[in-house]
């Protein structure tokens, strides 16, 4: 029964990933931060950060890699013997709904190895030769770093500043450009957004889609600063974006009074890849906690891209015109399909199927922009799914990898993002002529989490906003902005909003290893660059 229970309350939990959660918009202010690290030091008799037993607590500043192999059997090395085939039912599947979570559940026969970028575990040592990776803690013995060059607790760097103190140099020669060479301001004239609640900015709720107890929890922590509604306590990677490119916050495309000059958000929180049909039709999941009637899917923000090129965006001007216009704009691909891999969560869709699907639909929107005239385009990947609160609090040692997070929902992540990136090398090299680049936002969130002191975060787990007295201060019928929650005093202290998204200072720090470090693939200053020699007139 305890089993039956603990399955029942994981199926709703994971149901709800990337779909709710309390917004506010109030503004953190920014100041610089260093990278003084924390070695990992797991407690004793546990190397995760769920509590192994009732009454643990996560590791005190420390956390060890994400993107390291998970244990035996939890999740195939690269070049190791293919899975059963479909036909067998455990292996490659999703449990059926009502069965507990096999431990260390396999990803499907075929998935993609794992990423090569993966940080090595806690304590490990870079090849020999080759310098440490960007955030990487000292190894054991290591002096620490200078108490004097620490910035007051709490504080956020500027967007824009170079590379804190202490990070390894790139190499001479064929390196690429640093961030720090270029102007981003004015290099495009126009940003389109497509995504899920980590990327909207107030499509889900003006569309009426949110239960009502969710659009109440806009006015309660909305404080006007920011225009529309984020699922976050302030500003989003998308809000730093249109920063560093000094363009106008972008307005959601549901928003009847916006002019749209600068460009459109169409992303959805809640948004799955997969049509509303496959949901409603063969798996009877049209829906969920936070939703009036069934999420939209991609399909509807490529349907309203495609509206608004006809009657705004390439209006009255001819194709070649129009096809011009797309390529002096900047494509924001957010996270897609992780509301996708919650949904079916306790289906016997297999993974394959379901990974393959997902990452198909982005390949397909991904093309229709291409066609278009879209020259440069960053695609952001998955972060780690299964290491959010909403998961911790649930994750029972069976469920766990060796990190402690959940093995069922990290294995879906790599294999979706390891398959993206070999999508999006395919359209490399269909269309030469267009700069297309890789967010890595699993890489981006271990970097972080992994050092997490160094970047002024005092609580890697607890949520801001939440019940009091849970683990995490999270409770899963107690989210943020119900009766019984509460709100943190500093925000910029913690990673976690409300145990399903993220802080503004949280995303602020992404933006950074996104636009000024190699946390994308090429870097965004090769895409800057390129976009300047189009400028200039030379052959990009």
């Amino acid at each position: 029964m305890a089993d039956s229970k603990y399955f029942l309350r994981q199926i709703a939990s994971f149901i709800l990933l990337f779909s709710i959660c309390s917004p506010s918009f109030a503004h953190n202010k920014s100041t610089t931060t260093t990278t003084t690290t924390t070695t990992p030091t797991p407690p004793s008799g546990c190397s995760c950060p769920c509590p192994c037993s009732s009454g643990s607590s996560p590791p005190s500043g420390s956390f060890p890699p994400l993107g390291s192999p998970p244990p035996s059997g939890s999740f195939p090395p690269s070049g190791s013997p293919p899975l059963p085939s479909d036909s067998s039912p455990p292996s490659g599947s999703l449990p059926p709904s009502g069965s507990p979570p096999s431990p260390g559940s396999l990803p499907p026969s075929g998935s993609p190895p794992l990423p090569s970028d993966s940080s090595p575990p806690s304590g490990s040592l870079p090849p020999p030769s080759s310098p440490p990776p960007p955030g990487s803690p000292p190894p054991s013995g290591s002096p620490p770093l200078p108490s004097d060059s620490s910035p007051p607790s709490g504080s956020l760097p500027p967007s824009g500043s170079p590379p804190p103190s202490g990070s390894p140099p790139l190499p001479s020669g064929n390196s690429p450009p640093s961030s720090s060479q270029f102007d981003f301001k004015n290099c495009f004239s126009r940003i389109f957004a497509f995504g899920d609640s980590y990327t909207d900015t107030g499509n889900a709720q003006l569309m009426g889609g949110f239960q009502p107890f969710i659009s109440q929890l806009f006015s309660q922590f909305s404080s006007g600063q920011l225009p529309g509604y984020r699922l976050c306590n302030g500003r989003l990677v998308i809000d730093f974006l249109c920063d560093a490119l000094s363009i106008p916050t972008l307005r959601p495309y549901a928003d009847s009074s916006a002019e749209f000059s600068k460009g459109v958000n169409f992303a959805i929180a809640g948004s799955t890849t997969l049509s509303t049909d496959f949901f409603t039709q063969f798996i009877n999941k049209g829906h969920s906690l936070m939703w009036n009637a069934n999420p939209e899917s991609c399909d509807t923000q490529l349907n309203w891209f495609n509206k608004y090129i006809a009657e705004k965006g390439c209006k009255g001007i001819h194709e070649e015109a129009c096809r011009g216009e797309m390529a002096n704009s900047l494509f924001w691909i957010g996270e897609m399909g992780g509301n996708d891999y919650a949904r079916l969560y306790g289906s016997h869709v297999l993974h394959k199927l379901l990974i393959t699907q997902a990452v198909g639909h982005v390949h397909k929107l991904l093309r229709v922009i291409l066609d278009k005239g879209a020259r440069f385009i960053v695609v952001q990947g998955l972060p780690p799914a299964g290491c959010l609160p909403l998961h911790l609090s649930f994750c029972p040692l069976k469920d766990r990898d060796q990190y402690g997070c959940s093995n069922i929902a990290n294995s879906l992540i790599m294999a979706h993002n390891e398959l993206l990136q070999a999508k999006l090398e395919e359209l490399r090299r269909k269309y030469s002529n267009a700069m297309i680049i890789y967010a890595d936002y699993w890489k981006a969130y271990q970097t972080i989490l992994t050092n997490y002191k160094s970047y002024q975060f005092e609580q890697p787990f607890d949520v801001c906003c939440g019940a009091g007295g849970g683990q995490f201060n999270f409770e899963l019928n107690s989210l943020c902005g119900s009766a019984g929650t509460s709100t943190c005093k500093d925000a910029n202290k913690y990673i976690n909003w409300d145990g399903i998204h993220l802080t503004e200072a949280m995303y602020k720090h992404v933006s950074d290893l996104f636009f000024h470090k190699d946390h994308c693939q090429p870097s965004f200053a090769e895409l800057i660059m390129k976009k300047k020699q189009m400028m200039m007139g030379s052959n990009p």
